[in-house]
């Protein structure tokens, strides 16, 4: 195997980006903002090895990203500590086999803070796999991983992340003025008075607005009316309680009785089409 030295550095978590010029408009990659990459791997020679496939994959697109951020990470702790400190990514190369948290572990706690990172596990035994479907893995990659392989796995990953980038809400605010979000990170909206509060895992936007007008912009995206106050992701619901859901952050909000049943089927309806 070779290695690549030239892209590795010292420093536990190293941050690269990479500013390429558009020029079509038809290649994989689009323009739909910077996307968030994170390696973790405890053998230096596939993190080098990754990163250059990576940066090379990149080099020989004609078209861009506005920038795309890898950060590296030689242990589960240290990815685990960057979510727990507000990191999140798009798309995430977790070795399975590491020293204290292994692979699998580091993606159930990944899971309950992000749902909609796509992980791809690395791995040297193919019995892993078996065991990894509750984690909802994207891919496995099984070591060795020659380039060819690595490029596909990549270019699929690319598109589904720009399929779901390019799903926006857009909004005005007295602030920022018209503001523009990938409506897969709201969580969820609220209605105080004659405003709305947008939701996400770290920010929060106030605006006027109605939310049944917003619900009927939402619900096509799998957003659901939980009480009158309350419009919801259902992709962050942790669980439905007699009185209230809970959040995959453990925020809890309130349920009305009478749309208890509609919500309940809503969500099953979703968890179904999801596990499809």
């Amino acid at each position: 195997m070779k290695e690549c030295n030239d892209f590795w550095y010292d420093k536990h978590v190293e941050k690269h980006n990479f500013l390429l010029n558009t020029k079509t408009a038809n290649d994989t990659l689009n323009s739909v903002g910077v996307m968030y990459i994170a390696i973790c791997d405890d053998d230096k020679k596939y993190l080098n090895l990754f990163l250059g496939y990576i940066k090379n994959y990149l080099a020989s697109l004609e078209n861009s990203c506005a920038g795309v951020v890898i950060d590296c990470y030689t242990c589960g702790e240290q990815l685990v500590d960057a979510y727990r400190a507000g990191k999140s990514y798009d798309l995430i190369y977790l070795d399975i086999k590491m020293k204290k948290v292994s692979g699998f572990d580091a993606a159930k706690i990944i899971r309950e803070y992000d749902s909609k990172a796509l992980i791809i596990f690395i791995t040297s035994l193919r019995d892993y796999i078996f065991n990894s479907f509750e984690y909802q893995p994207f891919w496995f990659l099984i070591k060795p991983v020659y380039e060819e392989k690595f490029g596909y796995v990549l270019r699929q990953a690319i598109a589904q992340i720009n399929e779901k980038k390019n799903k926006r809400y857009s909004f005005y605010t007295r602030e920022n003025g018209l503001m523009s979000i990938e409506i897969n990170r709201i969580m969820y909206l609220e209605s105080v008075l004659r405003k709305v509060v947008l939701h996400t895992s770290n920010q929060q936007f106030t605006y006027y607005a109605n939310l049944k007008e917003e619900e009927e912009k939402l619900t096509k995206y799998n957003f659901t009316r939980i009480h009158k106050g309350y419009l919801v992701n259902m992709e962050y619901i942790q669980r439905i309680n007699k009185s209230n859901i809970v959040l995959k952050n453990n925020v809890v909000l309130p349920l009305s009785e009478h749309r208890l049943k509609e919500v309940f089927d809503r969500f099953t309806s979703y968890l179904a089409r999801c596990s499809v």
